[in-house]
């Protein structure tokens, strides 16, 4: 049988973790969804979004298609991470071959757009 590799992405909020200023947030937050968006738009990506559940640290979750090390070196370039909202723990992990597969959607670029 066939794997493929793909990264099991959690986004958690570090233990050190303060509040920006609202336009600060924003600014980060849209840089964030801009960066998510085109990972999405080279194939790195198959699905991302937020965590709804209830763990407050738990920000959100992403499917990599990449080794584990590829995705820890791409998420430390994230800009919620740059800013301190967030840690990338990256995961590998295998499944059969073609068994996960992206869809039709796209991540949405902005606080905006993610609103609409």
């Amino acid at each position: 049988m066939r794997f493929d590799e793909l990264v099991l992405v959690r986004l958690v909020r570090p233990d050190d973790w303060a509040p920006l200023p609202a336009d600060e947030e924003m600014q980060v937050q849209d840089a964030h969804l801009a960066a998510v968006a085109d990972l999405h738009a080279v194939g790195l990506l198959l699905a991302a979004g937020p965590a709804d559940g209830a763990d407050e640290r738990v920000r959100g979750f992403a499917v990599m298609r990449c080794g584990a090390e590829e995705a820890q070196e791409v998420w430390a370039r994230d800009p919620g991470v740059l800013a301190g909202r967030f840690v990338a723990e990256c995961t590998a992990w295998l499944v059969p071959a073609g068994m996960v597969a992206a869809g039709p959607g796209a991540p949405p670029r902005s606080v905006d757009e993610a609103g609409a």
